[in-house]
């Protein structure tokens, strides 16, 4: 499992019951940023109740079912309002029921009227996922362009009309707002100025045996209920064409290799770090063949980029923006400027129309630079390849393009990885013999 699964795993996964989590998405849910045009005031400490009845007073309507009936509350509340008041020495009680103002009670009335409500203009996000008013920081929002670029799943909006002043009240106003002293009396008008998405993560559940999909959301690491709900609603599963596939068969190794894997279940690999699970105890590398699941595989190539010390050699179908973004790059390049050996071998079928045009050139430009960096497109890579150092994984999971990749049939794909320092040092140079004779032969 990757570090990120496994967070979401232990605090998310029973959530939904009889549902297993099978997968964390970087998603973007749609946002409109409004301004609304709307009448307000300044907060006063008062609340409203108590504020109108000391006004309702002033003005002559000395009793509690008079003032009631104005508000067009019930004369409870008024009652209580009015104990409050006198309780503080605002209002006296006279006979018959009727109120007056104290003459610090007349001072607060002075200052409630000179406060006048005025039109005023605010910036606020509407979710249109939850057709609701949210309080998104503009500065956290992103362009779908950019959304798109990083892989994200671009999540559907509930609706797809103009987002109206039907579609919001004041009180949605008055219970966003951090700002206590303004009050939002009437929406009088809202325009959308800009439309950008929020990003997200998606938790994928799945019931494997009825082949079932459930989605649900998490913003700043918390379920967030209302988006999950939205999902269900606008079928989010089936508008998004995600369905639940079988696996592709996971890459057979030699019977020395098969009979000493283990699968990822039969190794404790939740509580103790990468470096204390796969070091012994003289410092070298264990020895181990085991069983990779389809989450981890994000994690490895991270690895790779981050830590490898002498060589790297990725072989993959084809090369997406998604995955060959800024920081794969920049990853890259540091490992190339510290002197690292890298290969890449990218290719299926004919031409590059698989790949992105602008992660192949950037991939290329990088090669250009550096003489440890061997940048080659092959006939057809069936072979899926991850070697760094003294560990090679052997997969059916496309390392450079699993992010933004058309199909969206979730597999619960297997790989293998494989510490044996002499058995990787043999297989890094039968990949690069493969790759060095790629002319002349058909596929790896």
């Amino acid at each position: 499992m990757t570090e990120q699964f496994r967070t979401f795993q232990r605090r998310f996964g029973e959530s939904r019951p009889g549902l297993q989590l099978i997968a964390v998405e970087h998603a973007a849910i749609p946002v409109s940023v409004l301004r609304a045009d709307v009448l307000a005031q300044e907060k006063k400490k008062l609340p409203i109740a108590e504020n109108y009845t000391l006004q309702f007073v002033q003005r002559g309507v000395d009793t509690p079912k008079a003032i009631a009936s104005f508000l067009g509350l019930d004369t409870a509340h008024i009652i209580e309002a009015v104990a409050s008041q006198v309780s503080e020495n605002h209002l006296r009680r006279l006979s018959g029921g009727r109120l007056a103002l104290t003459p610090l009670g007349t001072e607060i009335v002075r200052n409630l009227a000179a406060s006048q409500p005025v039109l005023r203009q605010l910036p606020i996000s509407f979710d249109r996922l939850t057709w609701t008013l949210a309080d998104y920081r503009e500065s956290a929002l992103i362009k779908k362009s950019e959304a798109e670029k990083r892989g994200m799943w671009i999540l559907p909006a509930a609706r797809s009309a103009h987002i109206g002043v039907d579609d919001v009240s004041a009180n949605d106003f008055n219970t966003l707002f951090k700002d206590d002293r303004i009050q939002v009396l009437r929406v009088r008008k809202v325009s959308a100025k800009k439309h950008r998405y929020l990003s997200v993560q998606m938790l994928v559940y799945a019931d494997q045996s009825r082949r079932e999909l459930e989605l649900a959301i998490c913003i700043d690491d918390e379920l967030a209920t209302d988006h999950g709900l939205a999902l269900d609603r606008i079928e989010a599963v089936e508008r998004l064409g995600i369905s639940f596939g079988e696996a592709e068969p996971r890459p057979i190794l030699d019977d020395d290799l098969e009979s000493r894997r283990s699968t990822h279940c039969e190794v404790d690999f939740v509580d103790a770090p990468a470096a204390v699970r796969e070091i012994g105890a003289g410092g070298e590398v264990a020895a181990m063949v085991r069983g990779v699941s389809v989450f981890e595989h994000a994690d490895l190539l991270s690895e790779a980029l981050s830590t490898a010390n002498y060589r790297i050699l990725i072989i993959a179908p084809w090369v997406k923006n998604s995955v060959v973004s800024t920081e794969f790059v920049s990853k890259l390049e540091r490992r190339l400027r510290s002197g690292v050996e890298v290969t890449i071998a990218h290719g299926y079928g004919d031409d590059d129309r698989g790949s992105d045009e602008y992660a192949l050139k950037r991939l290329h430009n990088l090669a250009t630079r550096f003489d440890n960096f061997l940048f080659i497109r092959v006939k057809n890579t069936h072979a899926k390849i991850l070697i760094f150092d003294s560990c090679w994984v052997t997969t059916s999971f496309n390392w450079l393009s699993f992010r933004g990749d058309s199909d969206r049939t979730y597999r619960m794909e297997e790989g293998t990885l494989v510490r044996i320092p002499n058995r990787v040092d043999t297989e890094y140079v039968r990949y690069l013999s493969l790759i060095r004779q790629h002319e002349v032969r058909e596929s790896l």
